[in-house]
């Protein structure tokens, strides 16, 4: 799981898929692609902070034994992908309220 791969490509994949479905969702008018974009955004924060999680785990478990766990990449890439995710799904839900909130005051 900590395989850089892994753990750094699969986000990559979903800011790339992200923003195809971001140019198709300015391009045409299908309306539900918002909600796709929020679900995108939604399981890159859930699949980084999954994978942190292990990271923190395996580091914890491996200092009880006096090992440190090497990766082949820094730590704190793990928690650029989170941070993206994050933003992405605060931009989301602004993007929605602004939607709806026409709706709400008539």
């Amino acid at each position: 799981m900590l395989n850089r791969y892994f753990a750094l490509g699969v986000p990559v994949a979903l800011i790339i898929l992200y923003g195809i479905i971001l140019v198709l969702r300015k391009k045409s008018k299908i309306p539900y692609l918002g909600f796709v974009l929020f679900i995108i955004a939604g399981f890159m924060v859930a699949f980084s902070y999954q994978v942190l999680q292990y990271a923190l785990k395996e580091q914890s478990q491996l200092d009880q034994t006096g090992v440190t766990l090497v990766l082949n990449y820094p730590f704190w890439l793990l928690y650029l992908p989170l941070g993206v995710g994050i933003l992405l799904v605060i931009v989301n839900i602004f993007r929605a309220y602004k939607r709806i909130s026409p709706q709400l005051k008539s």
